[in-house]
């Protein structure tokens, strides 16, 4: 994610494949909605399937309390549909659709290439997907291209698994729409920073990563995070992670001094918030039907992106060790990585 303006936005770099669709249309839509512009039949059915996906992952996995979806600004080629808008007379006119379980608000309209978004800001209707807070932080929204439109893309013709890569994707953003307090935070960060042209979750790489000692230390440690998800045995998981935390540790006492101290607290808020999301968007892979090996090869990708990478693994190994540690990572509390590693070798 990048923050621009006080704003927490994820940059993506994913795929999507086509979907089949045996039937019409999987959701339930009002003649005020199919009078107006909307997706084809087959995102809409992706759109549906997705719900169903995320309200899993959300209940079932990630412990999250029954709620309805956040504002959503999905889009394809030609319309965009903001659904459950914080106004019920969005836009002027209103209709409903159903989404997983839920009867939800829809407003639905043509594009001509810019989407604007809650918090006013424009982009361009292309391959993009992120979550951001709005109305002062009281608010989050998420906002996404529709299957279509990444199937498109010329980097993804080829990707087999684009619509659960893509579902993937929508289910890790929807779960950084719960984040709202972590972005908030950053908020706060970015503006005591000095010196700091983009402010996202590839900042620690950027600004550290030139620095051979610094590079080495954090590729070791993804590569012991690695080896301590594959022990079979709990006892060794945990020594494992004990070590990786005083690697993490050492290291950070080493490089965030002085005026680059505030990045320990940058850095666990990010692997945070990315390594929660891809967890989560892992397990919807899982419930599309992935193996364990394919969903990790999914979601991990080329694992280039320090941030996503080592966040995904420690989930992945806090998952195995550490129980319910889903309360303290999305209540008032914000528990971060660190913490929870902490609970983990307890």
């Amino acid at each position: 994610m990048f923050l621009t303006q006080g704003k927490c936005r994820r940059r993506i770099e994913c795929t999507v494949r086509t979907v089949t669709v045996g039937f019409l249309c999987a959701l339930v839509c009002t003649n005020s909605l199919a009078a107006e512009c909307r997706p084809s039949p087959a995102d809409l059915a992706w759109l549906d399937q997705t719900a169903t996906v995320w309200n899993k992952v959300r209940s079932g996995q990630l412990h999250l309390k029954p709620s309805k979806l956040p504002w959503m600004v999905v889009f394809d080629g030609r319309c965009v549909l903001n659904i459950n808008p914080a106004s019920p007379n969005f836009d002027g006119k209103t209709s409903t659709m159903r989404l997983g379980d839920e009867i939800a608000t829809v407003s639905g309209r043509s594009h001509n290439g810019i989407v604007t978004l809650p918090d006013e800001a424009q982009i361009p209707a292309r391959v993009i997907s992120f979550a951001a807070n709005y109305d002062g932080d009281r608010g989050s929204f998420f906002t996404a291209a529709l299957p279509s439109v990444w199937a498109q893309d010329e980097n993804l013709k080829a990707e087999p698994r684009l619509a659960s890569l893509v579902r993937a994707v929508y289910v890790h953003e929807l779960t950084h729409t719960n984040h709202r307090n972590f972005f908030a935070r950053l908020t706060v960060i970015e503006k005591q920073l000095v010196g700091v042209d983009k402010f996202d979750d590839d900042i620690i790489q950027n600004r550290f990563g030139k620095d051979e000692a610094f590079r080495e230390s954090y590729l070791a440690e993804i590569e012991s995070a690695q080896k301590a998800v594959s022990l079979s045995s709990r006892k060794e998981r945990k020594v494992a992670a004990r070590n990786l935390l005083d690697s993490i540790r050492q290291r950070r006492s080493r490089y965030y001094t002085g005026d680059n101290s505030k990045f320990a607290e940058i850095e666990d808020i990010f692997l945070t918030m990315e390594g929660v999301a891809n967890w989560a968007g892992y397990r919807a892979a899982l419930a599309d039907g992935l193996s364990d090996v394919d969903a990790q090869h999914l979601i991990r990708r080329s694992g280039k992106f320090w941030s996503q990478e080592e966040g995904i693994l420690l989930f992945l190994l806090i998952d195995s060790l550490v129980h319910d540690w889903q309360k303290s990572a999305f209540s008032g509390e914000r528990a971060s990585v660190t913490k929870m590693l902490e609970r983990a070798v307890r």
